[in-house]
């Protein structure tokens, strides 16, 4: 008989994952056992694989649940029904928003991507390409004569603002002087007006800044 699940399943299911990404992002997925990961969730190894059947069935809902949410940033801001400008800001703000909480998570996409099977790699990488068509739908009003004339540009356009707010996983830290919400503010005013427009342009400080 199957083993009934239990009212806290998928919280069990989000808390591997959590500690999951931090130790692939910390060793890389390789060199991490089911035993560490086991470990790290105060778990055993025969529980762990009641929630997942393997390390790659990990990875793979680590990155699915990442992009999804991405995807649904879109959707949300589309039912807003806000002005071209005022809905690539708010885009923005929320992809920045989960961006700061799911830096570790980036890593891991960048270099173990490529540890799963083919089929579920396409699936993840055909993701990654709908969230540059969403923020690509949000830059077409704002780019429509541009576009009309010369629609090849649309992608290169929405890679732009992707490149600018993609990497910052990189080098954009939570102690830092520039907060995730002050640089979607910031990648906005310099994509929609230019950087000529940041002296002018209303970016908040972090609270603690005088």
């Amino acid at each position: 008989m199957a083993r009934t699940r239990a009212k806290d399943y998928e919280e069990k299911r989000a808390l591997i994952r959590t500690r999951a990404v931090e130790l692939f992002a910390e060793h890389g997925f390789a060199n991490t056992s089911i035993a560490m990961l086991a470990s790290a969730c105060g778990t055993s190894k025969a529980l762990l694989y009641h929630y997942y059947s393997s390390k790659e069935a990990l990875l793979y809902e680590i990155f699915e649940h990442h992009t999804r949410t991405l995807l649904d940033i879109f959707s949300d801001v589309q039912r807003q029904r806000l002005s071209p400008p005022e809905a690539l800001r708010a885009g923005l703000r929320e992809l920045m928003r989960v961006y700061q909480q799911a830096q570790k998570t980036h890593l891991v996409l960048l270099y173990d991507l490529n540890r799963l099977p083919e089929e579920e790699r396409e699936r993840i990488a055909q993701r990654e390409r709908e969230v540059v068509a969403g923020l690509a739908e949000l830059v077409d009003p704002l780019a429509a004569e541009v576009l009309q004339k010369q629609p090849e540009w649309r992608k290169p356009i929405a890679m732009t603002l992707m490149g600018m707010i993609n990497w910052t996983f990189t080098w954009l830290r939570q102690e830092g002087p520039v907060s995730h919400e002050q640089y979607a503010e910031l990648a906005g005013t310099i994509f929609l007006e230019g950087i000529a427009a940041l002296p002018a342009a209303p970016l908040f400080l972090k609270e603690e800044d005088p």
